[in-house]
């Protein structure tokens, strides 16, 4: 039993897909959720997260032991209520729609407030990645102001009618990485690099911009240009959670080396594990070190 306070936290959601693929075939109860994929991205680089959600009635038997393999589940607050799940239905270009099988979401989403969370885990984190809207992220961040946070707006949140909010918070978090869909809804269909550069006006430290199999951009204060980082080759199965393990890999590569660059190839490593699985990749898999060390040193020599 390890007991040691995680270092890194992954707040959240836990949730439960039902996939169906374009040519009819369908994978059921796959385990999934923000929180989750990002921690299986820290995981990848070494750490073990403490992951910080809301859990329902109904969860499959096998999720617990799934993930106690790589996350500490201290943070995990229990719910009356059924446990989120939706169908995934991907179509024959790429595109994914969720449709939601349950009628309470909101509580799983916003993840558990702080005070639900170990006192022993606000005080000795290092770092934070969050999957949240502004009202939760703004919630944290005021409880653990010193603390460097990776804000990864939720989907839902990232809409024209909260721009005016979005753009007020973003100075608060140390990083802040939507994806590129998501930033055009708030500043209007630019290029990425444009995002980047509106991403770090409105106060950003470090901003990134995930633009899936074409890479990602990224840019900071410190940085003299905004860099394009390219995606790895892999063969795709399921995209489902990219994002989120790109950014649990970029916060322990911008802990570990202080390098915003560096670190989006660390996330871009984890994130192509992601790709290639089907639900959460198993960080621990044999051989995964030696992979995820090939990746790394192809991306940078890009």
């Amino acid at each position: 039993m390890i007991s040691q306070t995680p270092s890194i936290l992954s707040v959240g959601s836990i949730f439960i897909d039902d996939i169906v693929y374009p040519d009819g075939r369908t994978r059921m109860g796959v385990l999934g959720g923000g929180a989750v994929h990002a921690a299986a991205g820290m995981a990848l680089w070494g750490e073990r997260p403490g992951l910080a959600a809301r859990v329902g009635q109904g969860l499959p038997d096998d999720v617990m032991p799934r993930l106690a393999k790589f996350c500490d589940l201290n943070g995990l607050t229990p719910l009356e209520l059924p446990q989120v799940r939706a169908w995934q239905v991907f179509e024959a270009d790429g595109t994914r729609r969720e449709l939601l099988r349950v009628d309470v979401v909101a509580p799983f989403r916003d993840g558990p407030p702080p005070n639900f969370i170990p006192q022993p885990w606000l005080r000795d984190a290092k770092a934070l990645h969050m999957v949240v809207d502004g009202q939760n992220f703004s919630r944290w961040a005021g409880t653990l102001p010193e603390t460097p946070i990776l804000w990864e707006p939720n989907q839902p949140y990232m809409i024209s009618n909260n721009a005016s909010e979005f753009q007020r918070l973003v100075g608060r978090a140390k990083i802040v990485s939507p994806n590129l869909a998501e930033a055009r809804h708030i500043y209007g269909n630019m290029a990425a690099e444009s995002l980047v550069t509106a991403l770090l006006r409105d106060g950003a430290e470090i901003a990134v911009v995930r633009m899936g199999h074409h890479g990602s951009m990224v840019g900071a204060k410190s940085m003299k240009s905004i860099v394009q980082i390219p995606s790895i080759p892999v063969e795709a199965v399921d995209i489902t959670g990219a994002g989120n393990s790109y950014n649990g890999g970029f916060l322990v590569g911008w802990m570990k080396t202080g390098d915003p660059v560096q670190a989006a190839r660390w996330a871009t490593v984890a994130a192509s594990f992601c790709v290639e699985s089907i639900g959460i990749f198993d960080p621990n898999q044999d051989g995964a070190h030696a992979k995820r060390d090939q990746r790394l040193q192809w991306l940078e020599k890009q």
